[in-house]
């Protein structure tokens, strides 16, 4: 690694262990009070990681469930030309690593490691992988450095650099110029992405757009266990995070005094928060199910909620709705995936906080697909748009339509992945 990086790496160190010593107190009590962080504490401090065991291995990483939903495919479809190579995904969440060994159990999975200095580089000389691919906007500098200092080839897909991040890295430019040069390519997820990296000094023969890879698999079939839903004037709202169930609760509660057989899935993003979801409509005085423990029950009568406290059932679940919520938009989180609901043709309504999925977000409200509420009464009103919209609108068949943009995503990232050919950052 030349001088310039090696600094710059250095002062990134610097400052982990400045904040470690700092906040030591604050991340000893996390731990102590998360006991759910403790479990795979081994493997984020690289414990129990393979060695390399074939000629070709591939290395796979995403932040969480949805990350590694998108990557799946991809990865499935490189092992096809690749079937004796090691295989190996790592996630940063433990339902990021459940998802990858269910859609891809040929592959080892772990918990990701944390980005300290020298953990990253032990790893990778123990794996020595041939390609490295990490989503959306997974840039470790310790892991990248690594991957760089061993001239591993090293991919963005479904490349993605908000406008804070892109405001970031220019308030640092050595640091961002050293981080930037550990990526041998980056394929990204619109010309808006490319245009932040190009001027962040990143050379136009390294920057390709090939969309988002989240709209890329088959499109999943609902839980046949929750079939019946389909019957009911649903709102499926996915994805929710503190905060928004406040005030979806408060949505739920107005619009059934206009809406008496209206009926709502909700699906928390985090599975550790489904029993504190459940508290919250018990307090509210919502009548509530739990998916896990439907079955194949009828619904009461009174039921305004089910519960969907399980995992991997949310992507499929929103082809029984007739209007999506999708979270972490209500609260500054950024949303999430849009694909999801859009490729059934379902109208979506989210929060304003869309800077992770800005750009699809465009394209559906420019086709009337897609509205934005800023709190429950606002929520509640967009929501009531859509159930009066009739079904011959159109509006189903614009959203199929930005969503089918998205389905040559996994094609146009193995071309690129393909030619030309790939290198290691530098040596």
């Amino acid at each position: 690694m030349s001088g310039q990086p090696r600094r710059a790496l250095g002062a990134y160190n610097c400052l982990l262990v400045v904040l470690a010593l700092a906040f030591s107190p604050a991340i000893m009590a996390f731990f102590v009070l998360r006991p759910r962080f403790r479990h795979g504490l081994a493997s984020r401090l690289g414990f129990g990681w393979p060695a390399r065991e074939a000629d070709e291995v591939l290395w796979a990483h995403g932040a969480s469930v949805g990350e590694v939903e998108g990557l799946a495919p991809l990865v499935r479809r490189w092992s096809q030309t690749h079937p004796d190579a090691q295989i190996l995904i790592s996630a940063l969440t433990a339902t990021g690593v459940a998802t990858a060994a269910r859609l891809v159990p040929s592959a080892e999975v772990r918990l990701a490691p944390l980005d300290l200095p020298g953990l990253p580089a032990r790893l990778v000389r123990r794996l020595q992988p041939t390609l490295f691919l990490f989503s959306e906007n997974e840039l470790w500098p310790n892991l990248l450095a690594a991957m760089a200092r061993e001239s591993i080839p090293t991919v963005q897909v479904s490349g993605r650099l908000s406008v804070r991040a892109a405001k970031l890295l220019g308030r640092f430019p050595r640091f961002s110029s050293a981080l930037l040069a550990c990526v041998s390519r980056f394929l990204l997820q619109n010309d808006t992405d490319r245009d932040r990296l190009g001027a962040l000094g990143v050379p136009e023969e390294r920057l390709f757009v090939t969309g988002s890879l989240k709209g890329s698999g088959e499109r999943p079939s609902p839980p046949a266990a929750l079939a019946s839903l389909a019957a009911y004037e649903l709102v499926v709202a996915g994805s929710t995070h503190p905060g928004e169930e406040e005030i979806l609760a408060d949505t739920i509660r107005a619009l059934s005094q206009t809406h008496a057989d209206l009926l709502w899935l909700v699906a928390p993003r985090h599975p550790e928060r489904f029993a504190e979801v459940a508290d919250l409509f018990e307090d509210y005085g919502i009548d509530f199910v739990r998916r896990t423990e439907l079955g194949g029950a009828r619904l009461g009568a009174g039921t305004r909620v089910v519960l969907l406290d399980t995992v991997g059932e949310l992507a499929g679940c929103y082809g029984l709705g007739r209007v999506a919520f999708v979270g972490g938009s209500l609260v500054p989180i950024g949303g999430h995936n849009l694909l999801e609901p859009a490729r059934f043709g379902v109208p979506i309504v989210t929060g304003q906080h869309l800077n992770n999925v800005e750009a699809l977000a465009e394209r559906l409200e420019a086709t009337g697909a897609l509205r934005r509420a800023a709190n429950a009464a606002e929520l509640a009103a967009e929501i009531e748009h859509f159930l009066h919209l009739p079904k011959e609108s159109g509006v189903a068949d614009a959203t199929r339509s930005v969503a089918a943009e998205s389905s040559s995503a996994l094609e146009d990232t193995l071309r690129a992945l393909e030619q030309p050919k790939l290198t290691g950052a530098f040596a």
